[in-house]
């Protein structure tokens, strides 16, 4: 049953434990929305398992505090306490989500695009977003050149029948140039 509620916060950035009806929450950003690393003060928070059953219900419901009032039949007051003392996990789940989200080429696109619409003239950021944007669609790339060159030495042996019609062919090339 712990082991159950533990799963419901943890993840990959974070472990929680559970001393006996209490748990110790690790929190993920500090009050100013920066990232807890090594070198920063570990903030927790100190949950109950109720806490942490409301939790779990309020995740499931993606955050609705209507449906996790109905499933968890919390009264009106407790639950203005709860949902208080837990939005920081819902604003974390938010930011987290946030941040995954990997820019994708036409999105650089967008961005640059609307850079030099809303700014106007060209400026700095609207040069630089010029030339994002020459990189993305790929005015940069240089065409190949390809020159291939035959090495005779290195070509399959052919029959004696096809080297001799080979050869007729080349010197029949030949004499035509020295006519020429």
């Amino acid at each position: 049953m712990r082991e159950n509620l533990a799963s419901a916060v943890n993840d990959a950035a974070r472990k929680i434990t559970v001393r006996g009806k209490e748990a110790i929450v690790p929190l993920k950003f500090d009050k100013s929305g920066n990232p807890v690393g090594p070198q920063s003060k570990l903030l927790f928070k100190r949950l109950t398992l109720d806490d942490l059953r409301f939790l779990q219900v309020w995740r499931e419901v993606a955050w609705d505090v209507g449906q996790a009032q109905k499933r968890t039949g919390i009264d009106g007051d407790r639950l203005q306490r709860l949902v208080k003392k837990l939005a920081c996990f819902r604003e974390e789940d938010a930011k987290v989500k946030a941040l995954c989200e990997i820019p994708t080429a036409d999105w650089i696109t967008a961005k640059h695009v609307e850079n030099l619409y809303t700014k106007g003239g060209l400026e700095d950021s609207e040069h630089k977003s010029l030339q994002e944007l020459a990189k993305i669609e790929g005015a940069y790339k240089n065409t190949a050149q390809l020159s291939i060159t035959q090495n005779i030495f290195n070509l399959p042996k052919m029959s004696p029948e096809s080297e001799a019609k080979l050869k007729a062919i080349a010197e029949a090339a030949l004499d035509a140039e020295e006519v020429a």
